[in-house]
């Protein structure tokens, strides 16, 4: 998110480049209710950004096979995921508890600026990533939540010495093969914290960590097959699953297809990247300043939207044109000035602080 990824030595640019796809497919999908909310007419974006949170899978998929890539050999036992664990929370806490404590703020100050229900939220539970009856206090946060699941099981694999490729693979699988069991006995839809558990958000993270281990056994040759392929059933998955919100969207159904995509569209760039291929440059920087994005963008396009909706709420085509391309424009320029100003300089305090031997 913050920089270019390393696998084992080697910059993949191209792994960035799907982290800013992910971050704008999600900015689109919040959009399209501010959209909705503010401006008059038919939105550009009730149909095209119905299922745009598939970004929010990608994801995920990309977190496992970032979590195996850059684990597979680094160490294992206690002091490895101890270091795991570290320098995900470093990585994560930070920043997420800033724009946290800008909501409670807002919440105290000017509560007509947040949404309504936050008052039933807790604080704290909001601040530890821990699973409420309710989303976090910063609503993005929800997806942390299985996040800070995922790194606490991973952690438990590289404690207890599964640091191959074979041990990790088989740790995966069994670990699939429970969540898969309690879904299937209706666990998930108990407490807050079994929701999480079962979720079958967890099979993303699974198939992420399968391909990180095993995308390096195909040959080159396949990854235009691979990322057209995975491209074709995101896109697909997005253009025929029922909406995001809807009763009829069943969450194994969404992940089976959209966690597929992601897999196979991950796989595909980096056996592109091996082969000579680069993605785009403004893509690559918009990658390493999606955790800023993603974080900050519902304060920018809330803010617009508001001043957009009481100067200029027309209901012609071009007017919501205008409106999208500005509002989007806007939040990739923040995220991206976010990530520069206060997101790098908090990373680079960290290695500051191991490299003077007081942090870790």
């Amino acid at each position: 998110m913050s920089q270019t990824v390393n696998l084992a030595g080697e910059r993949f640019e191209s792994l960035q480049a799907l982290r800013a796809i992910a971050a704008v497919a999600v900015l689109i999908f919040h959009l399209r209710f501010v959209e909705l909310r503010y401006l008059e007419g038919h939105a550009l974006l009730d149909w095209l950004g119905r299922n745009a949170d598939a970004g929010v899978d990608l994801f995920f998929v990309l977190s496992g096979f970032v979590m195996a890539s850059i684990s597979r050999g680094k160490g294992s036992g206690p002091s490895a995921a101890r270091d795991f664990l570290t320098q995900r929370a470093w990585r994560v806490i930070p920043l997420y508890w800033m724009f946290t404590t800008l909501v409670v703020l807002l919440m105290s100050v000017a509560p007509a600026m947040v949404n309504s229900s936050y008052a039933d939220q807790s604080i704290a539970a909001s601040y530890l990533l821990i699973p409420h009856q309710q989303l976090p206090v910063l609503a993005v946060g929800w997806t942390l939540v299985h996040e800070a699941y995922f790194y606490l099981v991973f952690s438990l694999a590289l404690a207890l010495a599964y640091g191959t490729r074979q041990r990790l693979s088989l740790f995966a699988m069994a670990w699939g093969s429970l969540v898969g069991f309690g879904y299937w006995q209706g666990f998930d839809e108990g407490a807050p914290t079994a929701s999480v558990v079962f979720s079958p958000l967890t099979f993303e993270f699974l198939a992420g960590v399968l391909t990180g281990l095993h995308w390096r056994r195909i040959p080159p040759r396949f990854g235009s097959l691979l990322f057209i392929t995975g491209l074709g059933v995101l896109l697909l998955a997005a253009a025929l699953l029922p909406p995001s919100d809807s009763e009829f969207n069943a969450p194994l159904r969404r992940v089976i297809h959209l966690g597929l995509g992601s897999a196979l569209l991950i796989a595909g760039s980096a056996l592109l990247e091996t082969s000579g291929h680069r993605p785009n440059r403004l893509l690559i920087e918009l990658g390493d300043a999606s955790y800023s994005l993603y974080l900050s963008h519902i304060f920018v396009i809330s803010a617009i939207g508001r001043m957009w909706g009481h100067f200029l709420p027309s209901a012609h085509w071009l007017n919501h044109g205008f409106f999208l391309l500005f509002t989007v424009f806007v939040a990739c320029l923040s995220g991206n000035l976010i990530h520069k100003r206060i997101e790098r300089p908090l990373l680079d305090l960290r290695y500051r602080w191991k490299a003077a031997g007081t942090f870790r």
